[in-house]
C-alpha cells in the first residue's frame, strides 16, 4: 500500500480550505437569522472537514486524537447513534422519532466544527465573534422590523424569531460577549477602523438589551445575571492569584469591569421589573409545593408537575434512559393532569430531558464534554489580553446558557446547537491553537492554506 502524500497538492488543499471558510462564516454568519444559512454553513464545513481529514490526515490526524473535546464529541456521537438504533429495536413503532433525535443530539460536534476552522482560517478567532455579532444585529433589525419596531422602553413583550426563551437566552449572551470583548472589538485608538468599529459595538449593545428586554424570558435573565456573577468571580480570582494586581493594567481591568456593571445594571433592573410579579409568583409556588405538596396552575407549576413525573420516569430507567426523542412516548407514561399538560413533547428542562434520553452515561459524556473546554479554556482566562477575553467570554455564555436550560429544553430546537456552537467554537479554537501536537504550530508540517485567508482589521 502505498504511504500518504505528506505534501498535498496546493490546488486541492485550496480547494478544502476555502470551502472550510466558505461554510464558516456562512453559518457564523446565518446563526443570527436563518436557518437555511445554518445548515448550508454546516454543510460546506463539514465536508471541507472530512475532505481535509483525508487530504492533511498526517497533519490533521494528531490534533484531532490528543484533543480531549473531540474525543468526548466523537463518544458523544457514536452513543447516541448506537442508543437510537437499540431503542428502536425495543420501540419499533417510534424508530423514526428516535433516529431523527440520534442526529439533532449530535450536533455537539458543531462546538469542534467551528473551532476547528476558526483555528485554521482565521488569523484571530476574535473574527469569529464578529461574525457572529453582526449576524445577530442583522437578523434582530429584521425581526424587529416584523414586529413593528416594539420598544422594550415601553414595556413591549413580543416572539422574536424562535420565540421568547431563546432570544432572550441569544440576547444575553451577544451582550456579555459584546461587553467582555469591548477592548478588542473597538481595537486601539490609533487605528482608522477606531470609530467605525465603536459604533458597531454601540449598535450591538442597544439592539441586544432592547431585543432582551422585549423577549423578557425569565430564564434568560437568570442566566445573564449568574454569567456576570461567574465573569465578575473569574477576574476577581485572577487579581489575587497576580503579582500584578496594583498594576495600571490592573486597575484598567476594574475600570472596564464597573463600566460592564454599570451598563448592564439598568437592563437586568428593567427586566426584573417586567418581571418581578411572575418572579415572585414562581418563588411563591415552589415554596407552597415544598410545604404542602400541592401544586398550582402556572407556568412553573406545570414544570413542577413534568419535573416530579419526570424524575420518577427516570428511576425506571436510569443508565441508558429511554432513547433519544423520547419525550412523547414518555408524556404518555407520564399521564399528566391535563391542567398540568404543555405544548412539545420534552421536560422544560434540558438536563432532566437529557437524561431522560440518554441516561446517567450519556450525561456523563456530556459533562465530560463540556468539562474538557472549561479546562481548555481555564488558563487562558488565567492570563491577560485578547486570548484571556475570548476565553473568559466563551465560559460566561455556557453558564448563562446552562442556568437557562434549567427550566427550559433547548435542544429540541435546530437554532441552539447552531447558537452554542457559534460562541463556544471560536474561544475554543484558542485551546486548538495552544496544542502541540497541532500542524499550524510548527511552519515544517504547516498544511497549505489560501492566499485569501480571512485577516483581521
Amino acid at each position: 500500500m502505498p504511504k500518504p502524500d505528506p505534501h498535498p497538492s496546493p490546488w486541492i488543499s485550496r480547494v478544502v480550505h476555502t470551502a472550510g471558510l466558505t461554510g464558516l462564516v456562512i453559518l457564523l454568519v446565518g446563526t443570527g437569522f436563518s436557518k437555511a444559512a445554518q445548515n448550508a454553513g454546516m454543510a460546506f464545513a463539514l465536508l471541507a472537514f472530512l475532505g481535509g481529514i483525508w487530504v492533511h490526515r498526517q497533519q490533521w490526524w494528531p490534533c484531532l486524537k490528543a484533543d480531549w473535546t473531540m474525543r468526548w464529541t466523537a463518544a458523544w456521537v457514536l452513543y447516541v447513534v448506537v442508543l437510537a438504533i437499540m431503542m428502536a429495536q425495543v420501540h419499533p413503532e417510534v424508530a423514526e422519532r428516535h433516529y431523527e433525535y440520534a442526529w439533532k443530539l449530535s450536533r455537539f460536534f458543531l462546538i469542534g466544527l467551528v473551532a476547528w476552522w476558526v483555528a485554521i482560517a482565521f488569523r484571530r478567532p476574535l473574527n469569529g465573534y464578529f461574525l457572529l455579532l453582526a449576524g445577530f444585529v442583522l437578523g434582530a433589525l429584521l425581526f424587529h422590523h416584523q414586529q413593528g419596531w416594539p420598544f422594550g422602553l415601553a414595556g413591549a413583550r413580543v416572539d422574536l424569531w424562535e420565540g421568547r426563551q431563546f432570544y432572550t437566552l441569544f440576547s444575553a449572551s451577544v451582550l456579555a460577549s459584546a461587553l467582555i470583548l469591548t477592548r478588542d472589538i473597538w481595537g486601539p485608538r490609533s487605528s482608522q477602523w477606531f470609530w467605525f468599529r465603536g459604533a458597531i459595538w454601540a449598535t450591538t449593545i442597544l439592539v441586544g438589551a432592547n431585543s432582551l428586554l422585549v423577549s423578557q424570558s425569565r430564564g434568560g435573565l437568570l442566566g445573564l445575571a449568574v454569567g456576570l456573577v461567574f465573569a465578575g468571580a473569574a477576574l476577581g480570582y485572577r487579581q489575587l492569584r497576580s503579582d500584578a494586581a496594583r498594576s495600571r493594567s490592573s486597575h484598567r481591568q476594574w475600570l472596564a469591569a464597573a463600566i460592564v456593571a454599570v451598563l448592564l445594571a439598568p437592563i437586568l433592573w428593567l427586566g426584573w421589573e417586567a418581571n418581578s410579579d411572575r418572579i415572585s409568583h414562581d418563588v411563591t409556588v415552589i415554596a407552597e409545593a415544598i410545604e404542602s405538596g400541592e401544586i398550582q396552575r402556572s407556568s412553573m407549576g406545570v414544570r413542577l408537575g413534568q419535573w416530579m413525573h419526570g424524575l420518577e420516569l427516570l428511576g425506571e430507567r436510569p443508565w441508558f434512559g429511554w432513547g433519544p426523542g423520547a419525550g412523547e412516548q414518555l408524556e404518555e407514561l407520564a399521564a399528566l393532569p391535563e391542567t398540568f399538560q404543555a405544548g412539545g413533547t420534552h421536560f422544560h428542562s434540558t438536563p432532566l430531558d437529557l437524561l431522560l434520553w440518554t441516561g446517567i452515561i450519556g450525561a456523563l459524556i456530556v459533562l465530560l464534554l463540556l468539562g474538557s473546554i472549561v479546562k481548555g479554556l481555564w488558563p487562558l482566562v488565567m492570563q491577560e489580553g485578547t486570548d484571556s477575553r475570548i476565553a473568559l467570554s466563551g465560559l460566561t455564555v455556557m453558564v448563562i446558557a446552562l442556568t437557562a436550560s434549567l427550566t427550559q429544553t433547548y435542544i429540541t430546537s435546530q437554532v441552539s446547537w447552531f447558537f452554542l456552537a457559534a460562541f463556544l467554537g471560536p474561544a475554543y479554537a484558542l485551546s486548538l491553537r495552544a496544542a502541540r501536537n497541532c500542524a499550524w504550530r510548527n511552519n515544517e508540517h504547516e498544511t497549505h492554506r489560501p492566499a485569501t485567508r480571512a485577516r483581521g482589521w
